[in-house]
């Protein structure tokens, strides 16, 4: 995993914006006991003030990504790195986690072991997890498009 040594960030509104998320997210970390080894300085993708891609340091193998998180104008989530290769990749797995869980939701409920918001406003809360993973589903399509004809 690259190491995180300086923000990179010129933008002093952007600034201010990641580094408020890079808290939320070591926070939430910390409240649903995830042992890691640091998230890293700058989120690997973001879309400021609505979406920021979080690379999460795995304990065991501190060189690599052990969880991917998400946080800004939405969940704040985390996810086990798998076999995502770029970053619309880990957008669009987020977009399959939150639909999926989304379809639960609306039919009243709940997966174990992984919940979003207050479970009693789970059919209330469904179509705004649901439009949230279709836009990261478009922004990671969009993302892989754009990486795939060599532009950032």
């Amino acid at each position: 995993m690259e190491t995180d040594e300086a923000s990179n960030i010129d933008d002093p509104e952007d600034a201010a914006w990641v580094a408020h998320q890079r808290q939320n997210v070591i926070d939430y970390l910390a409240s649903q006991r995830c042992e890691h080894n640091g998230v890293s300085l700058e989120p690997r993708w973001f879309v400021s003030p609505y979406v920021a891609i979080w690379a999460v340091r795995s304990k065991a193998y501190p060189d690599q990504v052990g969880w991917w998180a998400i946080s800004g104008d939405l969940p704040t989530d985390y996810m086990t790195a798998g076999d995502q290769r770029s970053t619309g990749d880990v957008l669009i797995a987020f977009a399959k986690l939150w639909r999926a869980a989304a379809e639960r939701m609306r039919g009243g409920e709940q997966s174990e072991g992984y919940s979003v918001g207050d479970p009693s406003r789970a059919k209330q809360l469904a179509p705004l997890l649901q439009s949230r993973a279709d836009l990261l589903h478009e922004w990671g399509e969009e993302s892989n498009r754009s990486e795939a004809a060599g532009e950032e």
